[in-house]
């Protein structure tokens, strides 16, 4: 028999040598059914009084629970062995005695459940039992999951705002798309659920939080890290350095050169929120968020099966009306019907290819911050996903299918019913069967018209935190240069968050709110942190997570602009597009052949694309000398060069429009310099007698030329 060991040692548990023999021996007396009153007495004293006996106690029924699991028709990693090519191993055992083994099982697993009930209060496991799932079972073995009342017909309009979860079944909530109505979803207490990483994100309680207290809240344990790394945050951004920031994370551009100078000219201390609470209203912030899911959600390639006009016309009605994400979210998963009539479905044909595997990866990659893809294969080296909650997970999208629309170029998204759970190969050649389910929830999908409707209502309900947190930790990522893990998609126990409180915190709130994506905007623009400048002291050096790993956030780290930031920025400095901000088609078109040069697919299962837009030579010459430069430097009427050029003033104040436009603040004393001394500039009273031409004219476009293409212009400060 092999008995459980200490992992790190290899010596057996922490229980002195005879209790250690005498827990064996109740053990196997228990696994065989012949515990009798007293010895089961006596196994609950040395369990409950030992922290070491308890770990050997869920280590023992987790290996010989699997395998009696197994002769019962179970669904764990074991469940249904068959070799490859479908024959059975062995017969089935169809004989009394394997009746009884089934009666065993179950006994064994509610033994284990009512003696852990008993610590459960004063003890939680460190990590997830590997063992199967407790559950009722049904004749077939399988775990139920009652759906009462199901209905194909009928469409909602979508989710109502969240409530507390109730510890008892939960009404699943109706969203787009033909989601079944009535259905109830039950929690199954699993072994193998996922455990959060603290108390505070399970069932996330409403809260009246103002913005001054969530702030407060996260510049409080943000300050209190600082204090324990002694290190001392960099000062606060300058108005100019802080301006272009808010500006290229919310809406997608540098600020114009007259929204620059009126709030530098403003010294209200409110000056800072109020631009945040305009920026958040204007359509820029709609096209900005459009353009960041649109690129996560489908890519930037182009693909046959992707109606992308439709997908974005559905994410710009998204975010201009603010829907709450797990409205959203459940919509993109549920979705169905035809591409160019519901522009949700576009993410799903984006994915689905020859099986569910592009699909499964991607849904809980994106929303629920879990990379997944390897448990295709097998389980999870670092995190608790298990080969068979991948294909637990993928048996919501098994019936999904892409049809062509005959004639019309489009295509539609539909789901089959459900027939009968997948199947999968381990690593051993062996056959499993995996029943569909989500995080320690399984559904019985048997009959039904919708199953991906089904896993939405898992995903988005509020006894699963891994929407709400994800959210928050990709959006923190985005405005702050970090998330509070790295990589931002591949949260859990094995890669636990920089700052667990905050994140904990924001989550809490963001699911209070009602998925509500601009208050989450707002918190985290409102925070010190973000106030800050990026520039590192001799007192912060140590924060820096590519070379020390330490993220505290005590300034806000630099990113590289997007391709969409770059071009739309270039737009805002430059003039030489005269696009309307309402002509969404026209704009989207114009940036998509301009970004097609810096993006390349690569051709994979996945749909991986790369985006070569850093700083290669091919990239530099294309940016140095393209023809959206050249037509910036050009004196074309209406472009921002043109205006310069022909303004009245001294040929120095022409510097400095041009530094405005490009860099949003003036030329330093430096720069300054370094110009007088190569071009000829000339007073106000001299510049009034003739216009700027020859020499002088180059001088200002190699000027101009060089702010566009220094560092500082595609980076986000």
């Amino acid at each position: 028999m092999c008995e459980p060991s200490d992992p790190g040692t290899g010596n057996p548990m922490s229980v002195e040598s005879l209790q250690h023999e005498e827990l064996v021996q109740l053990l196997e007396l228990l696994c065989e059914d012949r515990l009798d009153h007293d010895q089961a007495a006596r196994l609950e004293e040395i369990v409950l009084g030992d922290q070491g006996a308890r770990r050997m106690y869920l280590e023992y029924l987790s290996l010989h629970g699997t395998l009696y699991w197994d002769a019962a028709r179970g669904i764990d990693d074991e469940s249904e062995v068959l070799e490859v090519g479908g024959a059975a191993t062995e017969p089935v055992d169809r004989s009394p005695a394997a009746g009884r083994r089934t009666l065993v099982a179950v006994a064994v697993w509610a033994s284990a459940a009512a003696l852990l009930l008993a610590v459960g209060l004063s003890w939680r496991p460190a990590e997830p039992s590997a063992g199967p799932e407790i559950a009722v079972a049904d004749p077939s073995g399988l775990p139920i999951i009652e759906k009462k009342d199901s209905a194909a017909s009928g469409v909602d309009t979508g989710l109502t705002r969240r409530q507390p979860a109730t510890i008892e079944s939960t009404p699943a909530p109706q969203m787009a798309n033909r989601v079944e109505k009535g259905s109830t979803v039950e929690r199954v207490v699993s072994p193998d659920a996922v455990v959060p990483e603290s108390k505070s994100s399970v069932n996330p309680q409403p809260s009246a939080g103002s913005l001054a207290e969530i702030v407060g809240f996260v510049d409080s344990r943000l300050a209190a890290q600082w204090q324990d790394y002694q290190v001392a945050p960099s000062p606060v951004a300058s108005d100019a350095e802080w301006l272009r920031r808010i500006y290229l994370d919310i809406v997608g551009h540098i600020p114009p050169s007259n929204d620059v100078i009126a709030f530098l000219k403003d010294r209200r201390p409110e000056k800072r929120a109020e631009v945040v609470d305009r920026l958040l209203d204007d359509p820029d912030y709609v096209r900005h968020s459009t353009t960041i899911w649109s690129n996560l959600l489908v890519g930037r390639v182009e693909r046959r099966e992707v109606n992308r006009p439709a997908f974005e016309k559905f994410l710009r009605g998204s975010f201009a009306r603010n829907r709450p994400w797990n409205e959203v979210v459940g919509e993109l998963v549920a979705a169905h019907g035809r591409n160019d009539q519901n522009g949700a479905t576009n993410f799903l044909l984006a994915h689905l290819n020859n099986d569910a595997t592009p699909a499964t990866a991607i849904t809980a990659r994106l929303f629920l911050g879990t990379q997944v893809q390897c448990t295709q294969c097998h389980n999870h080296p670092f995190n608790s996903w298990r080969q068979q909650q991948f294909h637990g997970l993928s048996a919501f999208f098994k019936s999904t299918r892409s049809k062509p629309i005959r004639g019309t170029g489009a295509y539609a998204l539909v789901s089959g019913p459900f027939e009968e759970p997948p199947f999968y190969e381990d690593r051993r050649g062996v056959v499993h069967m995996a029943p569909a389910g989500l995080g320690g929830q399984r559904v019985d999908l048997k009959g039904s018209e919708h199953p991906r409707g089904e896993l939405a209502r898992l995903m988005t309900g509020d006894s699963d935190p891994r929407l709400a947190r994800a959210m928050v930790n990709r959006t923190w990522a985005r405005l702050l240069g970090h998330g509070f893990t790295t990589p931002v998609d591949d949260m859990g126990p094995h890669n636990p968050p920089s700052h667990p409180d905050v994140l904990d915190r924001l989550s809490q709130e963001f699911v209070a709110s009602g998925f509500d994506v601009k208050r989450l905007i707002r918190w985290i623009c409102s925070t010190r942190a973000y106030g800050l400048t990026s520039r590192m002291t001799n007192r912060n050096r140590i924060d820096h997570p590519e070379t020390s790993g330490e993220r505290l956030f005590s300034h806000v780290y630099t990113k590289p602009m997007s391709v969409e930031q770059l071009y739309d920025s270039l737009l805002v400095a430059t003039q030489v597009d005269q696009a309307t901000a309402s002509d969404w088609e026209s704009v989207a078109d114009n940036r998509r052949r301009w970004r097609s040069q810096f993006v390349y697919s690569f051709e994979t299962d996945e749909n991986d694309e790369a985006v070569t837009f850093d700083g290669t030579i091919t990239q530099a010459m294309m940016m140095m000398n393209g023809p959206l430069i050249r037509e910036a430097l050009s004196q074309q009427p209406g472009s921002v060069f043109h205006h310069v050029v022909h303004a009245p003033g001294s040929d120095i104040d022409r510097v400095k429009r041009l530094c405005l436009a490009a860099l949003g603040r003036f030329p330093s004393s430096s720069e300054m310099r370094a110009i007088t001394e190569m071009l000829p500039l000339r007073s106000s009273a001299q510049a009034r007698q003739a216009p700027v031409s020859g020499p002088l004219a180059e001088g200002l476009q190699d000027v101009f030329w060089a702010y566009l293409n220094s560092n500082e212009f595609i980076t986000v400060p």
